[in-house]
């Protein structure tokens, strides 16, 4: 009987947490803000003009533990949806402009904790040449590109106090560095979003990079729910569970 609940117990804990993790997902757009700079690629285009979504919510990534890209072809977008400023007309401008956003939508109502990692943010223009706006050689703890997910006025609201990003070493899809997101929603409203902000005009180092109206933006993407106490406890017992089930066999 005592090997039966161990047994049961054990599954049960498994269970729960590989049906939280194969369940969660998180949706991204892409939010492109037509300064009309003429800036280098990569370098700070500044923040004139309105913020046209390209793909809303249409990438979706699962919160599993893999990497998974995330691909916006500016010259054949699968939409353009006016998000802000008088120039936003869900008609996408010629020449240059800024990533002003990267939109992370609550799409599946997780109201746990997140990690995110992003890395290998690549720009690569109509003729197929590449160029790297990542986190590699960057100081690790450093804010880079992206200010905390908590930042913007639009979304603030929406996510719990203590979000942080950061460059780190602890994960990385190629090289050795990334950029971590730690966040919470306030709730698991699906509704919920954050705008993941470039915003220069704060003076975070790589804030608003210049890329053409008419390239590819791709980036890579792991992600996890941070577990609960709770679940961490019940976790253990789990492993507790199984290995008495071991002693006892």
């Amino acid at each position: 009987m005592k090997y039966s609940r161990h047994l049961i117990l054990a599954a049960a804990a498994a269970c729960l947490i590989g049906t939280t993790a194969e369940a969660a997902s998180l949706t991204f757009s892409l939010g492109v803000r037509e300064t009309g700079t003429t800036a280098a690629i990569g370098a700070d285009g500044g923040t004139a003009n309105g913020i046209e979504w390209i793909d809303l919510d249409a990438h979706v990534v699962n919160l599993d533990g893999t990497w998974q890209q995330v691909t916006i072809d500016l010259n054949n977008p699968q939409s353009v949806t006016g998000f802000a400023g008088s120039t936003a007309d869900g008609v996408l401008a010629s020449g240059k402009g800024t990533i002003e956003n990267i939109r992370i939508k609550n799409a599946d109502g997780i109201g746990a904790a997140v990690r995110l990692f992003l890395d290998d943010l690549v720009h690569t223009d109509v003729t197929g040449n590449p160029t790297t706006l990542g986190w590699e050689g960057l100081t690790v703890g450093d804010e880079y590109i992206f200010q905390e997910p908590s930042f913007s006025g639009s979304t603030s609201a929406s996510v719990a106090a203590g979000s942080r990003s950061a460059v780190t070493d602890s994960m990385a899809h190629t090289g050795t560095q990334s950029y971590q997101l730690d966040f919470q929603f306030v709730n698991n409203d699906p509704s919920k979003w954050i705008r993941l902000t470039t915003f220069s005009a704060a003076s975070i180092a790589g804030g608003s990079p210049t890329i053409e109206l008419d390239s590819t933006i791709s980036f890579w993407v792991k992600g996890g729910i941070v577990p609960e106490p709770t679940t961490m406890a019940l976790a253990g017992l789990g492993v507790l569970g199984l290995a008495a089930c071991r002693r006892r066999k």
